[in-house]
């Protein structure tokens, strides 16, 4: 009875010891061969950001800035020759005088004689009259004619001037000028610029070589008042170009200065 009760607990300590050993066996596996698990991957997709409006896209072209336009040079002209005589308040001519040839009855410097002729002609195909008032005076009758007008303004020697010129610095000395109307008025107003005949010589007087000499609002650079009635004669080129620019005598030359 003995004996058997020794060998029962002798084969319960063996079992014992068999299931220890298989359980160490399983974790030593699991130790070497680890159980495989889905990987935990985080996939983000990349945000899309659209491109800049002002950038170009690849391969275009970026826009080229406007350029502006390049002002017209200024004509090659003589600044020293007689179509550029200059005759106001800060340049006298003193009593300069030019060779003289008569057009519609009027005198005026012969080498302008052609021109003004042609201009006139132009004007009359077009169906406009055309009156020559005043064109060359010499130094005494310019005299005359402002000492005069200084008498009428009680003495005011400068609103006389911006009337009439002082003797020497009047434009009809130069021989260069000559005021034309579509009738013969006896006072001359501003109001003339609103004749057919002005309004077409204004346009036109540059292909002629003519330009308006005292043209509105440059009072203050030519000291004289605004006359639709006065044109000069300057040469084409010059001509072209002030009246393009709606410049006076006066601010054409500065340029050049």
């Amino acid at each position: 009875m003995r004996k058997l009760c020794l060998l029962l607990a002798l084969l319960l300590a063996l079992s014992g010891c068999a299931a220890k050993e298989e359980a160490a066996g399983a974790s030593l596996s699991e130790l070497v061969d680890p159980p495989e698990t889905e990987p935990n991957i985080r996939i983000v997709e990349a945000e899309s950001h659209p491109a800049p409006e002002t950038m170009p896209s690849v391969g275009e072209a970026a826009p080229e800035e406007p350029v502006a336009p390049e002002e017209p040079a200024l004509p090659e002209v003589d600044l020293d020759g007689w179509e550029l005589l200059l005759a106001n308040a800060e340049h006298s001519i003193g009593e300069y005088a030019p060779q003289l040839s008569e057009v519609e009855g009027m005198q005026v410097d012969e080498r302008i004689a052609g021109p003004l002729t042609d201009f006139i002609a132009a004007a009359r195909a077009e169906g406009l009259s055309v009156y020559l008032s005043s064109a060359y005076r010499d130094y005494n009758e310019q005299s005359y004619l402002y000492n005069r007008k200084v008498e009428q303004y009680g003495g005011d020697q400068e609103a006389a001037a911006a009337i009439v010129a002082p003797p020497g610095t009047s434009e009809h000395q130069t021989g260069l000028a000559c005021d034309i109307t579509d009738q013969y008025y006896e006072l001359k107003t501003h109001d003339l610029e609103n004749t057919a005949l002005y309004q077409w010589m204004q346009e036109h007087c540059q292909e002629y070589g003519f330009i308006v000499r005292y043209p509105k609002d440059k009072e203050d650079v030519t000291g004289i008042i605004y006359e639709p009635w006065h044109f000069r004669y300057v040469g084409k080129e010059a001509a072209v170009y002030i009246m393009d620019h709606d410049l006076c005598l006066e601010e054409f030359l500065a340029l050049y200065e």
